[in-house]
């Protein structure tokens, strides 16, 4: 069944009086943490696999809380002018959305991070975008909803998946200035001019590729090919970057030195042109923008 992870894992969870604790501000995250390791068997009983259920100690307490103080991160860093946006029309988004199409999909992008980049694009206004694994278009939809007048560009190798992204962006009227294009994103990327906003999403295969490749590593040669295309000032909003432990589960502690090794020339490459910051969602946002030349 498709749909939003964040939406299954809350179902499966919320019979759980040590998990409602939690959402509800009683349990810190460190403690949650802790009873998930000790109730380690329990994902089995609730399908839930383990990334999932440890992902849950990393859900905000409140995501206009979360938006609030990542853009005064971003705009203390000078990646954002300003750290404006209008709640109100983000709840609007935010209500639109549950009519999102998912079919047999499901999206890693929680709650939080639709907001977030509803946010920043709200907030910096770019002209044209290319989201680089924009798998079923669930991430853009938030940017296009912030700018109607957006020209963007979806990148991805899955065929089926783009189908999906154009039918829901046509159902909810926002298919114009639009280019929904099944290919690899990085030899597509040159053919691209004036970008303002890079998204990177893309997951690569776990083996029989070479290593700048495999799994997300692959954002290595996808930033590289959108630095290129990408205006002096411009923003890159990126998913999956899990480099902190604030729960500090034994979980996380893994997963981030594997993160760690995969994006090792990703984040060199980035350091070497932009100023970024990694903000602490539930699968880890990073948000940066391109050095003037």
């Amino acid at each position: 069944m498709g749909g939003t992870a964040y939406s299954q894992i809350n179902k499966a969870l919320s019979c759980f009086d040590t998990y409602v604790a939690f959402r509800h501000g009683v349990l810190t995250a460190t403690a949650y943490q802790k009873w998930i390791e000790r109730e380690g068997q329990i994902w089995l009983s609730n399908t839930l696999t383990e990334d999932q259920i440890n992902l849950s100690a990393r859900f905000p307490g409140d995501n206009e809380d979360f938006v609030r103080r990542a853009l005064s991160q971003c705009r203390a860093l000078d990646i954002i002018p300003d750290d404006k946006y209008h709640e109100g029309s983000a709840q609007q988004f935010l209500a639109n959305i549950t009519s999102w199409n998912h079919k047999d999909r499901v999206t890693h992008i929680f709650p939080e991070e639709a907001l977030l980049m509803f946010a920043l694009v709200q907030n910096t206004r770019p002209r044209r975008a290319a989201y680089m694994g924009s798998y079923y278009g669930y991430w853009a939809i938030a940017a296009k909803m912030a700018n109607p007048d957006l020209e963007m560009t979806l990148l991805d190798i899955d065929g089926s998946a783009m189908e999906l992204a154009q039918e829901n962006f046509e159902r909810l009227g926002l298919a114009h200035s639009m280019s929904f294009t099944v290919d690899d994103a990085e030899k597509v990327a040159p053919t691209l001019e004036n970008v303002d906003l890079l998204v990177l999403g893309a997951t690569g295969p776990k083996s029989d590729v070479q290593e700048d490749y495999r799994d997300k590593a692959i954002y290595y040669p996808h930033l590289k090919a959108g630095l290129e295309i990408l205006n002096p000032g411009g923003l890159i909003v990126v998913h999956s970057v899990i480099l902190s432990n604030f729960t500090g589960g034994f979980f996380w502690e893994e997963k981030q030195n594997n993160y760690r090794k995969q994006y090792r020339k990703f984040l060199g490459l980035l350091n070497e042109y932009c100023v970024s910051i990694v903000l602490d969602s539930t699968e880890g946002t990073l948000v940066a923008r391109k050095r003037a030349a």
